[in-house]
């Protein structure tokens, strides 16, 4: 006869006791999780040439003239960085509550868990009454994704497609460190983790916190090849980013 294969058991809820009520001692620190980091490249498809092409006709538009009336300055190549992250954060705190509670003009003392109260005269109701401490346990969860901009901060809804999709390669420490990557508080993987670790705060009324972790289930860095190029017509100029990839053209913010 065949053994029968043994039932694994579903991972039972950890039990509420008494000492995860306990008010006093430190908050335990934020744990990230961010072992599903990975770092990516773009190789540059457009040439300096095109790319100063592309940028005189979008930059005479801009600043009204003609493409013959434009003077264009030689292409600088950078990698502009970007992020495509899943995160959830989930956080165990512990708040306290004072509730007054309406007792009989008679009742001479009230015993709640370990503690006797005597009845007062009440604040917010006709009587007598007794106020109470509640110490109540909250679990939040937050789930956030997004495909984060590097150089401004904010989301690239129309590169997405371009960010998620093939033709990157695997940038090593040794590429990342010889890049010319455009500047911006959040151009590389460690800058976001840091931004979304300081956003990711128990909320003010904690009295203490029991469990905090930010997980990340996608974290991508991907580094995508920008042409910078000057566009002038007399004292005006514009400076136009030309996608190296795709030859996309837009104004520099």
């Amino acid at each position: 006869m065949s053994k029968k294969k043994p039932v694994a058991s579903k991972k039972a809820k950890p039990s509420l006791s008494p000492a995860l009520f306990k008010t006093t001692g430190a908050s335990v620190p934020i744990k990230v999780d961010d072992k599903k980091k990975r770092t990516f490249y773009f190789d540059a498809k457009i040439t300096p040439e095109k790319a100063k092409n592309l940028a005189a006709k979008d930059g005479a538009e801009i600043l009204g003239v003609s493409p013959d009336k434009v003077s264009v300055g030689a292409p600088s190549l950078k990698y502009d960085f970007y992020c495509v992250y899943d995160a959830t954060m989930t956080v165990k705190f512990l708040r306290v509550r004072h509730q007054e509670i309406s007792v009989n003009e008679e009742v001479a003392g009230v015993a709640v868990g370990g503690s006797v109260l005597t009845p007062k005269k009440a604040s917010d109701m006709p009587g007598k009454s007794v106020e109470i401490e509640i110490v109540e346990l909250f679990e939040i969860t937050r789930k956030d994704s997004m495909v984060l901009d590097g150089t401004t901060g904010s989301p690239a809804r129309s590169l997405e497609t371009l960010i998620k999709g093939a033709g990157k390669k695997p940038a090593t420490a040794a590429w990342i460190s010889k890049a010319s990557v455009s500047p911006g508080k959040l151009n590389s993987v460690d800058n976001v983790v840091k931004e979304l670790r300081s956003v990711a705060k128990a909320p003010k009324e904690a009295k203490r916190v029991v469990e905090h972790i930010l997980q990340f289930t996608q974290l991508d860095g991907v580094y995508l090849p920008v042409y910078y190029v000057k566009v002038s017509a007399g004292q005006a100029f514009k400076v136009m980013r030309v996608n190296a990839v795709n030859g996309a053209v837009a104004l520099k913010v």
